[in-house]
């Protein structure tokens, strides 16, 4: 089995767009705009993650769950706090892993690693 994607449910799309883009670095690997919902991927090296917003009503319940490797982690960091939005600070843990949580604009939360202190996962 792999991970194939991890989608979060975007309060405000447009704003999630320029979060996920602008301000995390992430590129675009598709854009779909359609019913029952529209979503943009991002490539993260073999795993997608779709953000998404139901353009009908939706019938499920939704649960997010990511970390995201990079070898920039205390310049991504800068940015999100720069822009505003909210994270934990970074962690350093007992298994060796340097972690932040960081919250998007619709209240998803997701962990970036470093990918040069990952530890033992």
């Amino acid at each position: 089995m792999k991970a194939l994607f991890t989608s979060f449910h975007a309060k405000d799309y447009a704003a999630s767009k320029v979060f996920y883009e602008d301000v995390i670095g992430l590129s675009v690997d598709r854009d779909f705009a359609s019913t029952p919902h529209r979503f943009t991927n991002y490539n993260l090296g073999g795993m997608v993650l779709k953000v998404y917003e139901w353009t009908e009503e939706y019938f499920g319940s939704g649960h997010s769950g990511l970390f995201i490797a990079t070898d920039a982690l205390d310049e991504v960091i800068e940015r999100v706090v720069s822009a505003g939005f909210k994270t934990s600070g970074i962690e350093v843990h007992e298994w060796g892993g340097r972690t932040c949580s960081v919250w998007d604009p619709s209240g998803n939360i997701f962990s970036l690693i470093d990918e040069k202190q990952a530890g033992e996962i």
